[in-house]
């Protein structure tokens, strides 16, 4: 066995190996056939089983051998006493021998566990000596290196080493278990019976030592790698360059690429660095156990740089020769060119302009001479072999070079002075010669034919003698003149001259010939076209033309009578024009388009001509008119031409109204995509037309020209009044059809409704056999408007749906009287309900409206209209006790359903009560598995409360046991005690619910017993006791006991509280939690039902958060009676009231009117006057009364009960008369301490007490020391959030500490309101309180990470305040269904919310099971940009229609969707009591959205109300408490974010200047914000924010730095070439960063912070921008794209031409102010950017903008409007659509290939309301902000596209 323990299954010598040979190696220790350590194994157990055989083999021949008998044999006689002595022996030894047999066994099995350990040893031994080699720190392992895509990395790699482990591991495993065992062997297996045998393998594998030794070298060799890992990375990785050239070196590509020589330099430089850090590159280095070898890695490096190298000498070596090559040609050439010496004047200016060109390329051949030198020395420094060619050419260019620098241009210099002055002289001779010819060619041009009158009519041969003249003379001599010009520039300056020498008799005989040529061109001109005009068809001459040609010409003669002073041909010319000119007002009347034959007529008889007929007109001229003496009949011709004009125009307008009709469709569209089912589409645009031309034929009809068409015009005027009737009457129709459609669809309706539904088939039949009509015979719609009868039939139709709808609210108004609960309900719904009698299934969806907290029904699985069972919103299910059957009379069964969820309350707290544990203490299985409804078991609870109390106050008043009542405090703390650990339990929602109300209610149970013992209270009877809450069950077998309602109760439950006396009403309020109930709540309890036992209401009163609605519905829950919460409002009427009176009246219920005093003063006197009739009659006793002109049913538990914030915003003061009908309840500071401490041991909180007086200080001190904002609530809302959060980490982590616990739910709830100064104060007080206490960070994980990943996409910048900002959205969402996002503009809101919804959403995607992250919609609005009526509804004050307002539409589109998909109503715009204030039971506990109809609408959890508002000065603190508050400051998230976001993007697109452009802006505004906050004043009236002005510098940069200047983006796909050189760029980027900045940083300065600004940031700009200058008024500076240089602005003001007939107030006269705005206007405007232009009355703001609009270009389209103090949003929205095409429905934009620009003057002249807001620019904003806005009257988005904005006002 020891000679097994020395086997080596592993050997770890001193050698070095790769991971292969190291394997292979431990492979034939181990499996060597000849001397492995398996072989060595097998050989040790075979000598093993040899021993165990031999020992089998002895002790089985000591049973069968007998020794006493060998001895018999020899001795064959015996005595007895011998033979005795004999058998004993012999039975000892066959004892011993069976026991040695029997003993076999165990030796086996001891060997083979001796075997095994051994082996279990030989494993261990090899993992200890594998473990001491690696301890030893010697290399043993070689790894080389090789480059990967993000590393450098080894190989093999790490797994490779972790897989070898495995292997071996696996391996020495193998060989041990391989070693059978010796129970296995044959000899042994009659002897050893062992089930399940444990192998060595797993022996070992389960061994501390050997899991110890293997987890070392894992952990040894994975640190090592590690390390190794680490030092090569930072060895290599500087190595990474060179491969990574290597790798996207491309020979071919390099060379085609054509280089610069200092490219390649450059490149050749890099790769001698690179060869040189080759040289110094580490082959090798022992790491630990690991030796790197990097051998192989320079390998692959080295051919790198030397590969490069080669190409690139060879490319210098070509660049060299042909650069030498042409040199030396360039100076061959020069060399021949200087060895001429001409004599002949030109060509001795050819010579000089020769010798100029030369010595300018001098210095440019120099340079290149140069760098051929630095070639050559270049590649023989780099040891490039040089041809004998090359070097010829090079000594070639040496030697040419030298000739033409020492000898040509010298020789070449001195002939030229030589020679140049008689050259000059000559050039003077010549000159006066063309000078004296010029002379002659004047003298000519006054003589002969070109100055006599009588060639007039020979005009075109005088033009032909002229062109000759011109062309041999005049233009010979100047060709002449411009040589002699050029040889004066190059040889100097004539003679008897002082400059050039001037032709002005060459210059005065152009002038004069030029006139000449003028005039008599004039002439043949005009003699053609009289000739043509007195020739032809008058009815063929353009009159308007000729009018124009004749003005054209006059001025013409008139201006070369002055120029040709006297000239004969001039003056005759311009009479006969003038002539002309005089009858053209006549020749213009007969040529009006107007004339008719019939004007024509009475020209004719007016000259005496005879007329044949309308082909007369056509055949007259001119002259023919004019022999009749047209022209003397002025005035008459012009009567009749302004007869015809007016005549015609009146025919156009009709034409163009026929033509707008002709081809116009009557918009027709499919109704429910049901066939044969039409209804009229959209007729806006036929209703204006049809006023428009309405309009348009009155006029016609007015006018004195009408008489010729008078008949038609009157045909027409018929037609369109016909038409506006038609369109009235058809759209009233449809607007019922389409109402009653839907109803009578339903055939339950109909049979319920027989008269009605046959009166209204009728008209659905009309209806139908219209629209068959229309699309059969009349598509056109003026045909369709004038089928015959149609008015009529249309009226008649909408007197019978007008019957049909009375009858229609008659018949709702019965179903209501029977199931009164019908009157909560809208018309719609109760609609729906009534169409759908046939499937019960179809009004679960109303059932929570019917009954609050009835969520769904349960119908029987068998029997399928049976209802069994009714469940709440969170699933909690109470069987009826008896079913309730379904049947079509909906009102019965509802009813039922009443009646059974009362039985099924009663019943269940009946089974409850007897199920009670005598052991009170120990409920638990009462508490989670009772079959009861929650409420029963809450119930049941406060009966066995009351009773043992009150057991308690006998046994004290009687003296039976003094301390009775402390016993009993006791054993309710032991009953709290068992509670709270119950809720420490893994609970279902429905039991944590429970536990929570139920604890809430024992530990006031709890406070209420103490306060009798310390008000040493003594009996039953004392007002102390008396005063509480108490509940008691009356037995079947008492005696009856009566009730403040009149009605007497047995075996049954009543509340009693001092006077008042309830039966206990079993209406089911579901799982839900209770109010905590503190002294105030008592106080509100007791006064309610004292005012209910006195037929009175109750009116709580105080601030928001005291619990005034929260009491109210706890009562409620406490006496189990339905409470309708509504949120009254400003347009609440007295009919809508009256219902809901009637409606409760007939129920039963409670109404708790929340905001009573927002109703108006007049609808409250007559609720006051509905509220007394009602509670006369439950003074009387009555069982029916008259109300509202009816006689209703009387419940008399009817209690109205109205809640109310006195003196806040928007509040009235209650009339007397409706005061003396409630009991006033003050409610005013709640005892926060009890509450909290009630809700955290409901939580499961053991030190709720200590907890919630830290609490409720931590919340004293944060409203006494830390600033006061608006936005800052510390009431009793913000503590239940508190609460709530903690309950949710309490039961996220339960083993964290408590106290830390709260913090982080304190933290948590209010970090994010607090502004960034008060947030230390506030952590600050924390530590104070809990000083010991260290808050662990919160790890978003998942979240944080995807709020990342969305910043990311949407190309924004991940800043740490901002992403806390996201995450504290969601946090505050998680615990308030209401939220807002305070904050200034511009502090990211929007943002904020939206990155929250998309990473909800794409968590939701991926799988995360968070219920937190669902798919998230957001809905948005701006409240601001329309009414209240549209925000809300209204009802039609002609027709008492209700129509749904956006809220409503918005609320109810989320509603409809039933999923967990989250739905944000986001309302972007400011926050004031006008509108917030309907909110209010929507942002509460309630939940609920209460519109003006008395519609409800409960809001699901997956919905959330956002807020972004910029503060909440004028929200009450109503409004403040009951919403989560997240503030948002500029230094969240600055604005270096926006530039390093615009730096990215830019960089896409101009990557050449982003990157400094974002450095130097950066630069520039952290220095210029502070300098302008601090020492500079800006405009009055126009505050700006930091990230305001960055973004106007961004958006400048982006505006002057593109194509429009001369760059060229990188994404150019046309391939154009750059406007610019790359250093023109660079300049031109430098000049419009600096300009930028002071046109945007400081563009809002006021005028005396300019000069200082300048001051101030001139020496800021020149550290990047050199071009600036050192003085002057930098913002009267502009940039010329041209010569990229500043100039000043006045430079490109434009000349001021004066137009006679512009109107004043247009005129603008160009000055540098208005071209500097009009330059920046235009540049904005073409990058897409909105502008507002700001200033004081007069500086030309308006008029600048105005002429920029004028002559905007094709491209834009453009409209103004002015705002003024009436403006409303109503208006704008107006404008919008008047001056946008409408696309599509909902689409409106520019006309096609425009954009819009429109431009707002005076944009914040429109009125402030009463808190401040301007709804006109709430709605530019929301257009601008999100592209649309909302529909006037069908409240649908419509998106606005293509358009820009200008504003301009004054501040």
């Amino acid at each position: 066995i020891h000679e097994v323990e020395e086997v080596k299954v592993m050997l770890i010598d001193g050698n070095v190996y790769s991971l292969a040979q190291f394997s292979d190696h431990q492979n034939q220790v181990r499996s060597n056939p000849v001397k492995g350590a398996l072989k060595e194994l097998e050989q040790k157990h075979d000598q093993v089983v040899l021993l165990l055989d031999r020992l089998i083999t002895t002790v089985a021949r000591s049973i069968e051998a007998d020794p006493i008998s060998k001895i018999d044999a020899k001795n064959k006689s015996k005595s007895m006493v011998q033979e005795k002595l004999e058998a004993k022996e012999r039975a000892r030894h066959e004892r011993l021998a069976r026991h040695d047999h029997g003993m076999l066994g165990d030796c086996i099995r001891l060997v083979d566990y001796m075997f095994q350990a051994a082996l279990v040893t030989v494993a261990i031994r090899a993992t200890a000596d594998f473990s001491a080699r690696l301890d030893v720190i010697q290399k043993l392992f070689i790894v080389n290196v090789a480059f990967g895509p993000e590393s450098v990395l080894l190989n093999p790699p790490k797994e490779h080493f972790m897989e070898m482990l495995f292997h071996l591991w696996e391996g020495v495993c193998h060989v041990v278990n391989s070693v059978p065992s010796f129970t296995s062997v044959r000899q042994c297996k009659q002897y050893v019976s062992v089930m399940n045998h444990q192998a060595v393998k797993e022996v070992i594998q389960a061994n501390r030592t050997y899991i110890a030794n293997t987890q070392h070298i894992r952990e040894n060799l994975t640190d090592q790698i590690d390390a190794t890992q680490n030092y090569v990375n930072d060895t290599y990785e500087g190595y990474r360059k060179i491969h990574n050239y290597g790798q996207e070196w491309d020979e071919e590509a390099f060379v085609a690429k054509g280089h610069k020589v200092e490219d390649l330099y450059e490149e050749m430089s890099l790769m001698k660095t690179y060869q040189d850090e080759l040289d110094r590159f580490k082959l090798h280095y022992v790491m630990g156990i690991i030796s790197i070898d990097g051998k192989s890695l320079k390998n692959d490096l080295v051919p790198v740089p030397e590969g490069a190298l080669a190409v690139m000498r060879r490319l210098l070596m070509n660049l060299a020769r042909d650069k030498a090559t042409d040199l030396l040609a360039e100076f061959n050439t020069s060399n021949a060119s200087l060895d001429k010496r001409p004599r002949d004047l030109g060509d001795f200016a050819g010579y000089v302009q020769t010798f100029h060109k030369i010595s300018k390329a001098r210095d440019e051949m120099e340079e290149m001479l140069e760098d051929v030198e630095n070639m050559w020395n270049v590649l023989q420094q780099y040891g490039q072999k040089i041809h004998i060619e090359d070097t010829i050419i090079y000594d070639k260019l040496m030697a040419a070079s030298s000739d033409f620098a020492n000898t040509k241009v010298l020789e070449s210099k001195s002939y030229i002075d030589e020679t140049n002055q008689a050259m000059v002289e000559e050039t003077y001779q010549r000159a006066l010669k063309i000078e004296e010819d010029a002379k002659a060619t004047y003298e000519e041009l006054f003589k002969g034919s070109f100055i006599d009158a009588e060639k007039i009519q020979y005009a075109r041969e005088v033009l032909e003698e002229l062109d000759k003249i011109n062309e041999k003379q005049v233009k010979h001599s100047e060709e002449k003149a411009s040589t002699f010009g050029e040889y004066e520039d190059l040889l100097g300056t004539m003679p008897a001259t002082d400059g050039h020498f001037n032709y002005e008799q060459l210059a005065k005989t152009r002038k004069a010939f030029d006139e000449k040529y003028k005039l008599w061109d004039m002439v043949a001109q005009w003699q053609d076209l009289t000739q043509q005009w007195n020739s032809s068809d008058f009815s063929k001459v353009d009159c308007e033309g000729m009018n124009k040609t004749v003005q054209n010409l006059f001025r013409v003669a008139y201006n070369l009578t002055k120029s040709l002073n006297g000239d004969e041909v001039a003056m005759r010319t311009k009479v006969m024009i003038e002539a002309w000119r005089e009858n053209m007002p006549v020749i213009m009347d007969l040529g009006n388009p107007a004339m008719r034959p019939r004007h024509w007529e009475k020209i004719f008889k007016l000259v005496n001509l005879p007329w044949k007929g309308a082909s007369s007109g056509a055949n007259v001229n001119l002259s023919m008119l004019e022999a009749n003496g047209i022209f003397d009949h002025k005035e008459a011709i012009s009567e009749i031409s302004a007869n015809a004009s007016g005549e015609f125009q009146l025919e156009q307008s009709l034409e163009t109204v026929i033509a707008a009709w002709a081809d116009l469709p009557l918009p027709i569209m499919n109704h429910r995509n049901q066939k044969d089912l039409w209804i009229l589409g959209d007729l806006a645009d036929i209703i204006t037309q049809c006023e428009d031309h309405s309009v348009t034929i009155a006029t016609m009809m007015g006018s004195r020209f009408i008489q010729g068409i008078r008949d038609t015009v009157e045909v027409w005027e018929k037609k369109i009044n016909v038409a506006c009737d038609v369109i009235d009457e058809w759209y009233q129709v449809q607007r019922a059809w389409m109402y009653l459609e839907n109803i009578f669809s339903a055939e339950d309706i109909q049979q319920q409704l027989p008269q009605e539904a046959a009166k209204f088939k009728t008209v659905d039949k009309f209806w139908k056999e219209l629209f068959r009509k229309v699309r059969q015979s009349y598509r056109n719609a003026i045909d369709a408007f004038q089928i015959p009868n149609l008015l009529a039939q249309l009226k008649t139709a909408n007197d019978t749906l007008d019957n049909v709808q009375k009858r229609l609210e008659a018949y709702l108004e019965t179903k209501r009287a029977a199931f009164p609960r019908f009157y909560f309900l809208s018309n719609d719904e109760l609609l729906s309900i009534l169409s759908q009698t046939r499937n019960p299934h179809a009004v679960q969806e109303h059932m929570c409206k019917c009954f609050d907290s009835i969520n769904r029904v349960e119908f029987s699985t068998s029997e399928k209209a049976n209802i069994i069972a009714m469940t709440d919103m969170i699933k909690e299910r109470v069987p009826f006790v008896e079913p309730v059957v379904t049947g079509p009379v909906v009102e019965k069964w509802l009813a039922e359903i009443e009646v059974a969820m009362v039985n099924g309350l009663y019943d269940s707290t009946k089974r409850s009560l007897a199920a009670y544990p005598e052991d009170g203490t120990n409920r638990t299985e009462w508490l989670l598995e009772g079959p009861f409804a929650s409420a029963s078991q809450l119930l049941i609870d406060q009966v066995f409360w009351t009773k043992l109390a009150e057991d308690a106050l006998i046994d004290i008043s009687s003296g039976k046991n003094e301390n009775a009542m402390r016993d009993n405090i006791d054993f309710n703390n032991r009953q709290l005690k068992n509670s709270v650990s119950i809720v420490r339990m893994q609970l279902t929602k429905l039991q944590r619910v429970l536990m929570g109300a139920l604890i809430v209610l024992d530990v006031h149970g709890i406070t209420v017993l103490e306060n009798l013992v310390e008000a040493n209270v003594r009996g039953p009877n004392e007002f102390d006791w008396s005063k509480q809450l108490r509940y008691y069950w009356i037995p079947e077998e008492a005696e009856p006991v009566p009730t403040s309602l009149g009605k007497d109760v047995s075996d049954d439950c009543v509340c009693r509280q001092t006077i008042a006396c309830f039966k206990y009403s079993y209406e089911y309020l579901g799982n839900t939690p209770r109010l905590v109930v503190t002294p105030l709540t008592d106080k509100c309890y007791m006064t309610l039902t004292g005012a209910m036992h006195l037929y009175y209401g109750g009116a709580p009163a105080g601030p928001a958060g005291t619990g005034k609605t929260e009491t109210t519905k706890d009562l409620g829950k406490a006496l189990a009676v339905p409470v309708i919460v509504f949120n009254c409002s400003d347009g609440l009427d007295y009919k809508i009231m009256g219902r809901f009176f009637s409606g409760l009246a007939q129920a039963g219920a409670w109404a708790c009117f929340d905001e009573f005093n927002r109703i108006q003063v007049e609808v409250l006197s007559v609720i006051a006057q509905q509220m007394l009739t009602v509670t006369q009659a439950i003074r009387a006793k009555k069982d029916t009364f008259e109300f509202l002109g009816g006689e209703i049913p009387l419940n008399r538990r009817f209690g109205v009960y109205i809640t109310m914030n006195p003196g806040y915003a928007g509040r009235a003061e209650l009339p007397d008369n409706l005061k003396a009908l409630f009991r006033p309840v003050a409610m005013m500071v709640p005892d926060y301490g009890l509450i909290a401490e009630i809700i955290l041991y409901s939580e499961g909180f053991n030190g709720a007490k200590l907890l919630a007086r830290k609490m409720v200080n931590l919340y004293r001190l944060s409203s006494e020391q830390l600033s006061k904002q608006d936005h800052y609530d510390f009431g009793m809302r913000a503590v239940k959030s508190v609460l709530v959060m903690a309950g949710h980490l309490k039961r996220q982590n339960p083993d964290l500490a408590e106290n830390i616990t709260l913090i982080r739910a304190l933290r948590d709830s209010n970090a994010p309101k607090f502004l960034s100064f008060d947030l230390p104060l506030f952590n600050g007080i924390i530590s104070d309180l809990y000083p010991e206490v260290t808050i662990p960070d919160v790890d978003y994980g998942n979240l944080k990470i995807e709020i990342e990943n969305q910043l990311r996409l949407m190309k924004l910048q991940l800043v740490p305040a901002y992403i806390t900002k996201i995450t504290q959205l969601l946090e505050t969402q998680l615990v308030r269904h209401g939220v807002m996002l305070v904050g200034l503009t511009m502090t990211g809101k929007s943002t904020d919310s939206m990155i929250l919804s998309k990473t909800l959403t794409q968590l939701k995607k991926n799988g995360s099971d968070d219920p937190a992250h669902q798919l998230t919609k957001i809905f948005f609005l701006n409240p601001k940009s329309i009414t209240a009526e549209e925000l809300y509804g209204s009802f039609n004050e002609n027709t008492g229609e209700w129509k749904d307002g956006l809220v409503a539409i918005l609320v109810r589109e989320a509603v409809s969707d039933t999923s967990d998909n989250k739905k944000w109503v986001n309302f972007d715009g400011p926050v004031d009591a006008i509108w917030i204030e309907n909110m209010n039971t929507v942002l509460d506990d309630n939940k609920m959205l209460c519109l003006s109809n008395g519609e409800r609408i409960k809001l699901p959890p997956s919905m959330t109300i956002m807020f972004e508002v910029n503060d909440l000065a004028v929200a009450s603190p109503a409004t403040v408490s009951r919403c989560g508050m997240v503030y948002l400051e500029p230094v969240h998230l600055g604005w270096r974010p926006l530039v390093t976001t615009w730096t990215e993007k830019f960089e896409v697109k101009f990557p050449a200047h982003a990157q400094n452009l974002g450095k130097w802006c950066m630069a520039i505004c952290e220095e210029a914000i502070p300098f302008i906050r601090e020492e500079c004043q800006e405009a009055p009236g126009i505050p700006s924010m930091d990230n305001n002005i960055v973004q106007c510098y961004l958006r400048m940069l982006t505006t002057f730095i593109s194509e429009e200047h001369g760059f060229i983006p990188a994404d150019d796909e046309e391939g154009k070439k750059p406007l610019k050189t790359d250093e023109e760029q660079e300049k031109l980027t430098r000049l419009y960063c600096a300009l930028g900045a002071l046109w945007s940083l400081g563009a809002n300065l006021h005028e005396n912070s300019r000069k200082k600004f300048i001051t101030f940031l001139r020496p800021k700009l020149q550290r990047f921008c050199s071009y600036i200058p050192d003085d002057g008024d930098l913002y009267k500076l502009c940039i010329n794209d041209e010569t990229c240089e500043f100039q000043p602005i006045k430079n490109i003001v434009p000349d001021f031409d004066f137009d006679i007939n512009e109107p004043f107030f247009n005129i603008l006269v160009p000055t540098t102010e208005t071209t500097g705005q009009r330059v920046l206007l235009a540049n904005l405007m073409r990058s897409g950017f909105n502008v507002l232009i700001s200033g004081e009355t007069g500086v030309g703001k308006s008029v600048v903008v105005q002429q920029f609009l004028n002559t905007a270009g094709e491209c834009y389209s453009t409209a103004s409007a002015n705002f003024s103090a009436q403006t409303s949003s109503s208006n704008v929205v107006d404008m919008l659509e008047n001056r946008l095409e409408r696309k599509r429905k909902n689409l409106l934009g520019a006309p096609p290939g425009t954009t819009m620009l429109i431009f707002v003057d005076d944009m914040n002249m429109p009125m402030l309301e009463y808190y401040g807001a301007q709804p006109p620019i709430e709605l530019l904003r929301q257009v601008i902000d999100y592209g649309g806005f909302y529909d006037k009257k069908k409240l649908f988005w419509k998106n606005v596209a293509d358009s820009q904005w200008i504003a301009a006002f004054r501040p």
